[in-house]
């Protein structure tokens, strides 16, 4: 069998050279780099592909992001792993999400945990990323081989052990329970409770007391005394669902109890102790919260500890059969199949609602159908007919409509939340002020297309599919400017 060729990047004598000797037992040509410059030298001068690189992650004259976009340039199949200590872990999770396979964490006391990884990258062996995703798979996260969630799953199980917060970003319906859960049930506290809270279902007066609990008397109906959920969740997980929409109130409180792990019960006196790990999710963007005073800094910085990503389905077109697939055999009743032209129009579909839209179409299907075999003619009139446009026009569809869509959305659900009452709303400015916005993104985007044609109005008229009468009604009426 051929010799691996084995990358060793670090500016420690003594990690080099225990690398050097564990992997010329294993049969392998090791080559060893003290800095960034050893790397580029190497680089140019080794004409042969390296199997593998382990990269630290903090070298004099380079670090390892860096250097992992490097050798990923020269030699794309090479499995990079990245070498870090403990607070820098953050950062070789990034390191994963730009594509190395793995990180090894310093110092290296679990030996037979090192050479596993090790092993699995000089075996080239997808034994270990089949067998994660049948462990998703007992949590309801379903994904096909090439997808990016393959990636996402690997560093949460990579997480799980860790004593480290975690925040979970994605749109609503991608599933961010399912992945709390994950990395609950892959944590050393599985077999402690795991408690789920949602901070956006409960109106704020009653907020407090569901998370830190009251006394009796504590207030009108308070009959005797209540655990709140950090009690509940002691030794295990806490996940807070929504938590871009706790109000500041709580936010101040929930910035203490990350922070020293006590609270006191509404109309107690005494302090309790809890020990918990904190998983958060939310579908809006935190540090735009942050910036427009709606989301504490700190409280930020405190819940991320890690922040994971998880992409909306329309970006994980090739997960639609596992998943429709997977639901179709849990559920109870008649077995059913999709035809290939129906799943052709579900992998079209764009899915504003994510994985939870498409399990809800497909039981508002079969429950409308009873069939042994689910057709195309059987799926909702608006899927079909969205998913039909995006075949006529595929170039827009797969990119830039569905990048308008979700500005779209995130414009009309901002708009919502900045009215906290009905108090004091002028209505009518509100929907004068939006149509004036037709006007001034229309004219904007004529103009960019002038630019764009050398102001030649045929040939825009003709790239756009309007006349020319639009494009100069759009400059002088709607915009306001110029012809």
């Amino acid at each position: 069998m051929d010799k691996k060729r084995i990358l060793i990047v670090d500016d420690e004598t003594e990690v080099t050279t225990f690398f050097t000797y564990f992997l010329r037992q294993k049969n392998c040509d090791v080559f060893v780099a003290n800095s960034g410059k050893d790397v580029e030298r190497l680089l140019h001068t080794e004409r042969d592909q390296f199997h593998a690189a382990l990269v630290d992650l903090k070298l004099p004259d380079s670090n390892g992001l860096e250097l992992l976009k490097r050798i990923k340039s020269v030699f794309p199949s090479c499995e990079v792993l990245i070498m870090t200590g403990y607070s820098t872990i953050k950062s070789a999770v990034t390191a994963m999400q730009w594509g190395a396979r793995d990180y090894l964490e310093k110092p290296f006391d679990d030996l037979d945990s090192l050479e596993h990884v090790i092993d699995s990258v000089l075996e080239s062996s997808f034994q270990q990323a089949d067998e994660l995703s049948q462990e998703a798979m007992q949590y309801g996260i379903v994904y096909s081989p090439e997808s990016p969630m393959t990636k996402v799953t690997a560093i949460a199980k990579k997480l799980a052990k860790k004593a480290i917060h975690v925040l979970i970003e994605g749109e609503t319906g991608t599933g961010k329970e399912l992945m709390a859960r994950f990395l609950h049930g892959a944590s050393n506290r599985s077999q402690q409770p795991f408690v789920a809270f949602n901070c956006g279902a409960v109106p704020e007066s009653l907020l407090e007391s569901e998370l830190f609990g009251y006394e009796k008397g504590a207030f009108t109906g308070a009959v005797k005394a209540r655990k709140g959920l950090f009690e509940l969740a002691h030794n295990g997980t806490l996940f807070l669902d929504e938590i871009g929409e706790a109000p500041h109130s709580i936010q101040v409180k929930l910035l203490r109890t990350l922070e020293t792990g006590e609270f006191m019960r509404v109309g107690g006196e005494e302090v309790g102790q809890s020990n918990i790990r904190f998983i958060s999710a939310t579908n809006r963007d935190l540090e735009h919260e942050v910036e427009m005073n709606r989301f504490r800094s700190d409280l930020l910085y405190r819940l991320e500890g890690i922040k994971l990503s998880i992409p909306p389905l329309r970006e994980r077109v090739h997960d639609i059969p596992a998943i429709a697939h997977f639901y179709l055999e849990k559920r109870s009743g008649t077995p059913c199949e999709i035809d290939q032209d129906a799943m052709e129009l579900l992998q079209l579909y764009h899915w504003p609602g994510n994985v939870r839209q498409l399990i809800n179409v497909l039981n508002q299907t079969l429950a409308l159908h009873e069939c042994q075999v689910l057709r195309a003619d059987h799926l909702p009139v608006t899927i079909r007919d969205k998913a039909k446009r995006q075949v006529e026009h595929p170039a827009a569809h797969s990119g830039l409509e569905q990048a308008i869509d979700r500005e779209c959305e995130r414009f009309a659900q901002a708009i919502t939340r900045t009215v906290k009452s009905m108090e004091g709303i002028d209505f009518d400015y509100l929907i004068r002020r939006i149509k004036l916005l037709e006007g001034e993104i229309g004219r904007s985007i004529i103009e960019k297309g002038l630019n764009e044609t050398n102001g030649d109005r045929q040939l825009l008229s003709k790239k756009l599919n309007i006349t020319k009468r639009t494009i100069r009604y759009i400059l002088n009426e709607k915009g306001g400017g110029p012809s």
